[in-house]
């Protein structure tokens, strides 16, 4: 395995330095938006760091899933994979390590993230608000990156089950919002049945409650579904898969 040959490859593209500029410009961004802004919004003008960070994570859900299904699937879509796999054999070595990656992407763009909250926090609250609430980092290192951590996950399993750019993006950014709006719309007709079948595959919720320590084995049930099942299927189709 040779994560670091991914990442590279990844790195040296002209789209990926594109994307990457343009996701940084837009945590940066939000981050100001949200702690430099905050203090004018609330009551108490103070700025809480987990709020800033909320902010972040608004464009993260969709910068996650563009960086991840890239590095996943990308060679697939540009043809690239054929020539990867005749230098590198191995090709369960070849998934591993690219999902190993898209794992040090993901890591480093969730610390980039929280550091400039915390700046963005701390000048807000101290130098333009009332203060700055810092203390709520944990739920910023629970509930947010919960929230965050199965949006990658997802996200990796989509690119591995579809090995394509464009349909592995319409799936790890579509299929999370039409789950949100069936469970707004369940809530709305207060159909418990139609929350019921919704829960099934609320990823979002059983990361909530796996952070909270309140998952059952109910709430294992949409990281089999969405996660586990597609990434075995994936795993297999990666084996198999002709290239031509």
């Amino acid at each position: 395995m040779r994560p670091d040959i991914d990442l590279r490859a990844f790195l040296d593209t002209r789209g990926a330095k594109i994307l990457l500029t343009l996701s940084l410009l837009a945590v940066a961004g939000f981050a100001a938006l949200g702690g430099l802004i905050q203090p004018a919004l609330v009551p108490d003008r103070t700025a809480d760091l987990e709020m800033t960070f909320f902010v972040i994570s608004l464009p993260l859900t969709l910068i996650i899933p563009a960086l991840t299904v890239w590095i996943t699937a990308g060679e697939w879509s540009d043809g690239s994979i054929q020539i990867t796999l005749l230098q590198r054999p191995g090709r369960l070595a070849v998934l591993t390590s690219k999902a190993i990656a898209a794992l040090v992407v993901f890591v480093a763009l969730a610390a980039v993230s929280i550091g400039l909250a915390a700046a963005s926090t701390w000048i807000g609250g101290e130098l333009i608000g009332e203060g700055a609430v810092l203390s709520s980092i944990e739920g910023v290192l629970t509930t947010q990156l919960a929230n965050l951590g199965a949006t990658f996950l997802f996200s990796l399993a989509m690119g591995m089950l579809l090995q394509s750019t464009v349909l592995g993006l319409v799936a790890a950014i579509g299929i999370p919002f039409v789950i949100g709006t069936a469970s707004n719309l369940a809530m709305a007709f207060g159909s418990q049945t139609l929350a019921d079948v919704i829960a099934a595959v609320d990823l979002t919720g059983a990361s909530l409650a796996l952070a909270n320590g309140e998952a059952g084995a109910f709430e294992l049930l949409p990281m089999v579904l969405l996660v586990l099942l597609p990434a075995a299927l994936g795993t297999q189709r990666w084996r198999h898969r002709e290239i031509g």
